[in-house]
């Protein structure tokens, strides 16, 4: 019989990965709305790749993804701790 304390790395995997991959969508508003109407549909990456792609501003799409990744670790890295018990 499979209890709840033994799903609880199951489930904090399955949350941590659905985080970060909601943090990395860009294919659906791209290909569907291209940012929307007003960027209601714009995304953190749709930006990242339009500033660096389309407007050619290498140096800030550099930076964004640089703050990207850090927001990524800081909110997995919170959420394993909320939900979790991490062993140090």
């Amino acid at each position: 019989m499979i209890t709840i304390p033994l799903l609880r790395p199951v489930f904090i995997f399955t949350v941590v990965m659905s985080t970060i991959g909601t943090l990395q969508l860009l294919d659906e508003p791209f290909i569907l709305t291209h940012g929307g109407p007003n960027s209601a549909t714009m995304t953190i990456t749709l930006y990242l790749y339009e500033q660096g792609f389309k407007f050619f501003d290498f140096g800030y799409a550099s930076a964004i993804a640089y703050v990207l990744v850090l927001i990524t670790a800081l909110v997995s890295w919170i959420q394993m701790k909320l939900v979790g018990d991490i062993e140090e």
